[in-house]
């Protein structure tokens, strides 16, 4: 099933090249392709608590409960880019807990895992592309619920994420395997709700996107991480009258 095509470029900031791409959903089969993607792509961050890596037995289990896998494959048919996402349902790890939805939201709940792209290809906005391709098939099948994390020293996946409609809604540890959590990695909860509305602000506070205690204090003010600013690195906290979007 194609979800998409066109083209992209290849080492946009060296000996660049135009490149084919298809966008399509991935089988079982190509998982052990995906996972080498994310290693390869974690071995060269410089700072690696930015990418949590998922196993291929948790994908592989996710998958047979229904999560999907939107890749991105270049002309040569390899994985070159790819998002995951999952459908927790009940499960104690649905970040609907983490955000306080009711009970009755959380089977509309969709996680937007992990999204990887191989160094030589960024800067096509695969992030987005792959996303909107998530958001119009999940949407047709009842989910409106759209909730991720993302590390708060990850800026430019702060800022592609954002951009797309994502609220920043918590700051937690994640991930951690103690039974209080305590030993995870700091994650910023964004969430958006396709059938809400947004109702009028009643105030807004400026934040350095690194300041993390600032924003720590906002969130349990009720303030909403609403909109970041690409030159400046800067974070528009909101309060608005229902937070409800």
């Amino acid at each position: 099933m194609v979800l998409g095509k066109g083209n992209l470029l290849k080492n946009k900031h060296t000996n660049m090249e135009i490149e084919e791409y298809k966008m399509k959903l991935l089988g079982k089969d190509r998982l052990r392709e995906v996972i080498d993607l994310q290693q390869h792509v974690y071995d060269n961050l410089p700072n690696k608590d930015v990418l949590y890596m998922d196993s291929y037995e948790d994908m592989l289990s996710d998958m047979e409960e229904g999560a999907k896998v939107i890749g991105v494959l270049n002309s040569r048919n390899r994985i070159i880019a790819y998002r995951y996402i999952a459908f927790p349902g009940r499960d104690k790890r649905n970040m609907g807990y983490d955000i306080g939805l009711s009970p009755d939201e959380l089977n509309k709940v969709v996680h937007l895992e992990t999204t990887v792209v191989d160094p030589k290809y960024r800067g096509n906005d695969l992030q987005s592309l792959t996303l909107g391709a998530a958001k119009k098939m999940v949407t047709q099948q009842g989910y409106n619920h759209f909730l991720c994390t993302v590390s708060p020293y990850n800026f430019f996946s702060l800022y592609n994420i954002m951009k797309n409609g994502l609220k920043i809604k918590a700051l937690k540890r994640k991930y951690g395997s103690s039974e209080d959590g305590d030993d995870g990695l700091w994650r910023f909860i964004l969430h958006s709700d396709m059938q809400k509305n947004i109702l009028n602000p009643v105030d807004l506070v400026i934040s350095k996107w690194a300041n993390l205690e600032m924003q720590r204090d906002l969130i349990e003010q009720g303030y909403i991480g609403y909109e970041i600013h690409k030159d400046s690195q800067q974070l528009n906290y909101i309060k608005f009258e229902e937070a409800n979007f």
